[in-house]
């Protein structure tokens, strides 16, 4: 992943909490650039003075099966450990459930999927390859929440830890410690979060959530928007604010907000593949850009998939 981000430094991120912390972390040590962000559905937004298409930049929380697109994420990608192989072969698709194998099939493997956020991924493999992330975990948000709680809310990370899938969370968490080198900064969050109970736990997501609403008007409970950029390619105002703001309780030096952004729309569907779309899928002939399996192979809808037009 390191070597990943040298080569190819402009990174397209996602629209929230998680998006913005990743982005906050490797512009800070990898000198990475935001030429763009996503809203993992229909929406991806470039600056077309950074990067000139949506296949130059380096996906961060988000899958592009495309072969020679860089992505670094946390979703179930492979259909079955054969497609798990070639996914891996390609060398620029890094993903907690390729290094530490899971698959949509079967089901079993699923079920022990990595269950945390792409920003904890990130830290662990800066953390691996010896940087120093001198991250002030402490810094107080207001009286009851600190930069750790929210980093520790990216995809509820923090009740699904405590209260929801319990063992599988332990076993990613000595896995992540292990794949970090027993960095501090992953130690120090795991550390935290078994000294919480359900109740605190309940409470600092419910605190927060309010917080990331009420004052920057965010539109999903994990600080997240859908919608960024005003018809001048502008970012508005609220999301500035709040990426400022992120910055600030972090102690993260801000990346430049004075975009142009593009707005390049597709069609976002979820359906159960057939025997004949998975196949096309682990062939690398489904024409789609991105795609995640979301639930089990027992439910409907279990994979999720954008459609843009090609030549965006």
């Amino acid at each position: 992943m390191i070597q990943a981000l040298k080569n190819n430094n402009k990174i397209i991120v996602n629209t929230d909490i998680d998006g913005i912390f990743s982005a906050l972390i490797l512009h800070n040590y990898m000198n990475c650039e935001v030429a763009g962000f996503c809203n993992s559905a229909e929406t991806v937004w470039i600056d077309k003075s950074r990067i000139s298409s949506i296949y130059d930049g380096v996906y961060i929380d988000m899958f592009v099966p495309r072969n020679d697109v860089i992505c670094i994420d946390q979703h179930i990608v492979a259909i079955d450990e054969e497609h798990c192989r070639k996914i891996i072969s390609l060398g620029t698709k890094f993903n907690p459930n390729l290094d530490n194998p899971r698959f949509h099939t079967p089901s079993s493997s699923y079920y022990r999927k990595y269950p945390f956020a792409t920003i904890h991924y990130v830290i662990a493999n800066l953390e691996k390859s010896g940087l120093n992330l001198d991250l002030a975990l402490d810094n107080q948000v207001t009286e009851n929440l600190t930069f750790m709680d929210l980093l520790l809310r990216a995809d509820d990370t923090m009740q699904t830890t405590i209260s929801r899938y319990v063992q599988n969370a332990d076993e990613w968490w000595k896995w992540l410690k292990i794949f970090s080198n027993n960095g501090k900064n992953i130690k120090k969050m795991s550390d935290y979060l078994y000294s919480l109970n359900e109740n605190e736990a309940t409470e600092k997501k419910k605190t927060t959530e309010n917080l990331l609403k009420n004052t920057y008007r965010c539109e999903s409970p994990d600080g997240g928007f859908k919608n960024i950029c005003d018809a001048y390619g502008h970012l508005h105002a609220n999301v500035k604010n709040y990426i400022q703001f992120l910055s600030k309780i972090s102690g993260l030096k801000i990346f430049d907000l004075n975009m142009n952004l593009e707005a390049i729309k597709g069609r976002a569907n979820r359906i159960r593949l057939n025997v004949k779309q998975r196949q096309a899928v682990k062939d690398g002939k489904a024409d789609i850009f991105s795609y995640a399996f979301v639930k089990s192979e027992a439910k409907e809808e279990n994979f999720s998939y954008t459609v843009i037009d090609i030549n965006s």
